[in-house]
């Protein structure tokens, strides 16, 4: 059994897009939790491999993958890469996204494709590799991330949104299915978060409009959000929508 120190020791976790910001945030939490972590990016080694440096320090072992999340080849190849590593995939954060601005009369297909590639068919292809795994050991913990854009709607954001929604859509139709096989499935909604700051600096000073708690998140704050949901703690949570947005959307 893990520690108390270490409650994740023996697990294994794959975050995708976790080169930098929330991502990067989320690998260390789960690191310093104990967990064997897989750090993803689309294309950018070099910070990749800064992140698993890092993770390393805290006591975890670590890979890099490099895997473009809109190809099911590359995802299929990653968890691949996981599995021969650590043997097993245990949490899976689906935290990569992308983000376009387009005017919805100029919105081509290729638009629409190329940003649901990554938002809708990223966690389909990642949890469609990661869950048989997880129904044979009969545990398993998959996070789904969005934005909170998906949620109030953005101009010239349809197809991120929509993809967005596509996925919660999902988060909650395999929490029914997974349920029986120990797996839980739940999805995070950041609201307004400062990206700029190094990980332990003060938040910025300042009212941003619409949120009640005067301040931008922190990247460590979902990253806690996130060790919660896979930890003994969140046992009875599945299927649900955790909203972690200083007050800026009241559900």
């Amino acid at each position: 059994m893990p520690s108390d120190n270490s409650p994740l020791e023996n697990r294994v976790a794959l975050v995708t897009g976790s080169g930098r910001n929330i991502g990067r945030s989320t690998i260390l939490e789960l690191a310093h939790l104990g967990a064997d972590v897989v750090v993803n990016s689309r294309s950018n080694r070099e910070e990749a491999e800064a992140v698993a440096a890092e993770a390393r320090q805290l006591g975890a072992n670590a890979i890099v993958a490099i895997a473009d999340v809109a190809d099911q080849r590359q995802v299929y190849d990653m968890i691949r890469a996981a599995i021969a590593k650590f043997g097993r995939v245990d949490i899976l954060v689906n935290n990569a996204g992308m983000r376009q601005s387009k005017p919805f009369t100029e919105m081509t297909v290729e638009d629409w494709r190329t940003v649901n590639g990554v938002n809708m068919d990223g966690p389909f292809y990642a949890c469609q590799a990661a869950v048989p795994g997880m129904i044979e050991r009969g545990w398993g913990r998959i996070i789904n991330v969005s934005g909170l854009n998906a949620f109030t709607g953005r101009a010239e954001w349809a197809h991120v949104c929509a993809g967005k929604m596509g996925a919660l859509g999902m988060t909650r139709a395999l929490a029914v299915e997974l349920a029986p096989h120990g797996i839980l499935v739940n999805h995070i909604v950041p609201g307004a978060f400062d990206t700029s700051r190094v990980e332990g600096q003060s938040a910025p000073a300042g009212q941003p409009a619409g949120v009640p708690v005067g301040r931008l998140g922190m990247p460590e704050e979902i990253a806690k959000t996130v060790a919660f949901l896979v930890s003994e703690g969140a046992n009875y949570v599945t299927g649900q929508t955790i909203h972690v947005n200083g007050g800026a959307l009241r559900e």
